[in-house]
């Protein structure tokens, strides 16, 4: 069994957090993708959109729900397009990374955000499937433009910050659990309005979407190298693509055809704050 999770946040409660573009229709664009390609009783797909995706239900549809239904030979993929920041509690404190939920709070990220260290790689650690893969369309520069922003601690402070936070790259997962993100932790992930998606969703759906071949899977490794050339030559360089983990036999199917019956309801209404799942 496959299960998805796929969490794209345009909108944001706070006024100070800057919305964004192609979120939404990135997520919606990856649930259906799988909803569409692979038959419906070998797959359960749950897609949390604006305000479905608060702190709390993204915590209990991954920790709780996806737990609860996974079994050993199961596979998960959770897929996440929203900003990333760096921030800390205090100006004494380290600096954590943090993916922002819908009802995340600009002054207080460090307690309303997702700590990449001590909530997801956790959660991710904790999942009892023999592969589980998280892709972020997301980034940890708090750089200008992209789906990244700073936090005020580390904005306010940032001439004296001389350590930095832990990278994605240095996030200890354990083994068959892998981390495919958008960019570097210094780098933006962008998002293209002619294309609808960020960069990165964007060639990670036409990577998966490829017809078949020799086999109808592909390993994770050659995901990443895909998709990852395909980014930097679609932004001139500016974004590479981050792999961290280690999985003897990771790899995800490729989806290259409809399958008959499989259902290609891809859509989940904004005002409903319970998850879609199918």
């Amino acid at each position: 069994m496959l299960h998805v999770i796929s969490i794209g946040i345009n909108r944001f409660a706070d006024p100070q957090i800057r919305d964004l573009a192609c979120a939404t229709n990135d997520a919606r664009a990856v649930g259906a993708l799988f909803r569409e390609r692979i038959a419906s009783h070998e797959r359960r797909v749950i897609t949390l959109l604006d305000e479905q995706a608060t702190r709390a239900n993204i915590m209990h549809t991954i920790g709780s729900v996806l737990a609860r239904n996974a079994t050993p030979n199961d596979v998960a993929v959770i897929y996440m397009a929203t900003h990333g920041s760096p921030e800390r509690a205090t100006p004494n404190e380290e600096d954590h990374l943090y993916l922002v939920a819908h009802d995340t709070l600009y002054e207080r990220i460090y307690a309303t955000g997702i700590d990449m260290e001590h909530d997801m790689a956790r959660w991710l650690q904790r999942l009892g499937v023999r592969l589980a893969v998280l892709f972020l369309d997301a980034c940890f520069s708090g750089g200008a433009g992209g789906r990244t922003f700073c936090g005020p601690t580390r904005r306010e402070n940032r001439t004296r910050f001389l350590d930095e936070p832990i990278t994605l790259e240095e996030l200890d997962l354990g083994e068959g659990r892998v981390i495919i993100a958008a960019a570097k932790d210094d780098q933006v992930a962008l998002e293209s309005r002619s294309l609808g998606h960020g960069f990165f969703t964007h060639h990670l759906l036409e990577t998966l979407r490829r017809t078949p071949e020799r086999s109808a899977r592909i390993g994770l490794s050659e995901l990443y190298e895909t998709v990852s050339e395909a980014v930097m030559r679609a932004t001139n360089s500016q974004q590479r693509p981050v792999f961290n983990g280690y999985t003897a036999q990771g790899a995800l199917p490729l989806l290259g055809a409809p399958v008959d019956g499989a259902g290609a309801d891809a859509t989940t209404r904004t005002t409903d704050v319970r998850p879609t799942a199918q």
